[in-house]
């Protein structure tokens, strides 16, 4: 007999508790939303003994206040399938790494400018528009493994523990983790997980080197690099433009494909790419 795909449970809702309480280093219920209102109408549950201990309360924490809550009666989901599931799905990761970002003065928008540096490499590159779409959806989503991740470690203006540098080293995983329900996204995980892959083998979490990492995601290494040097971060101060591109050159191959470090100079210094507030915004669309 095959089994259900969800598990139904009317629940009196009463603060956030179902999903705020939910502590267990195996279980992470991920918010599922499919209406325009914000209400949850159900949630996708994560079983995996990879989680960080904790993890529950710790999403609850970044997002907590970004979903609406009902009265109505609640879906567990253990798989997703239905259009509709998997739309609501995205939704709420979107929701979520956007949370991440907000939880840091210095990087409220770096999902979406993250996104539009790789989108505007991937066009020089000439990658045709579906597979620029996927780079674009998976730059949004390279941190999402972060939402398990607790807010003192990522706003620490001190060096980390090792304790602390192992959980930062195991977000690529966790948002692989996070992704694998939807097979919408399975196309993207490989570029998720390889964001922190460098070109010389010395990155984490699998230690791929060159053409192994995907080239997406090595995309995403460099965008995501130059976004934050030019954001800064609560340990360091922002660099400006002329400083990011030496660091970014300075490191390449070894931590970049110097090919796309090619292009991604030849787009920052030709006076052609306007990556104003107004330009990159409209990624942030939901």
């Amino acid at each position: 007999m095959r089994r259900p795909r969800s598990e139904h449970h009317k629940v009196h809702w009463q603060g956030s508790g179902l999903w705020k309480a939910g502590n267990s280093s195996q279980n992470i219920l991920i918010p599922l939303e499919v209406d325009k209102s914000n209400f949850i109408t159900g949630y996708v549950i994560l079983d995996d003994s990879g989680f960080p201990e904790g993890g529950q309360s710790t999403l609850f924490d970044y997002a907590g206040s970004s979903f609406r809550e009902s009265f109505a009666s609640l879906t567990i989901h253990r798989e997703l399938g239905d259009p509709t599931l998997e739309d609501g799905y995205t939704i709420s990761l979107l929701k979520l790494a956007h949370s991440i970002d907000k939880c840091n003065v210095f990087s409220r928008n770096h999902a979406i400018k993250t996104a539009f540096w790789a989108r505007i490499i991937a066009l020089q590159m000439g990658f045709p528009e579906d597979q620029i779409e996927q780079l674009e959806l998976a730059s949004k989503l390279h941190d999402i493994g972060k939402v398990v991740v607790p807010k003192s470690v990522l706003t620490k203006p001190s060096q980390l523990s090792v304790q602390e540098w192992s959980i930062i080293r195991r977000h690529p995983t966790f948002g692989a983790m996070i992704m694998k329900p939807s097979s919408r996204l399975h196309a993207l995980i490989p570029f998720v997980k390889a964001h922190h892959e460098n070109f010389d083998g010395s990155g984490y979490p699998l230690g791929l080197t060159g053409e192994q990492i995907p080239i997406q995601a090595r995309i995403i290494s460099i965008a995501d690099t130059y976004t934050s040097m030019t954001e800064g971060r609560v340990y360091r101060p922002a660099n400006t433009r002329s400083e990011a591109l030496q660091e970014v050159k300075r490191c390449s191959g070894n931590q970049f494909d110097p090919r796309i470090i090619s292009v991604m100079i030849e787009l920052a210094t030709s006076g052609e790419v306007d990556d104003s507030q107004s330009s990159w915004e409209s990624l942030g669309n939901i």
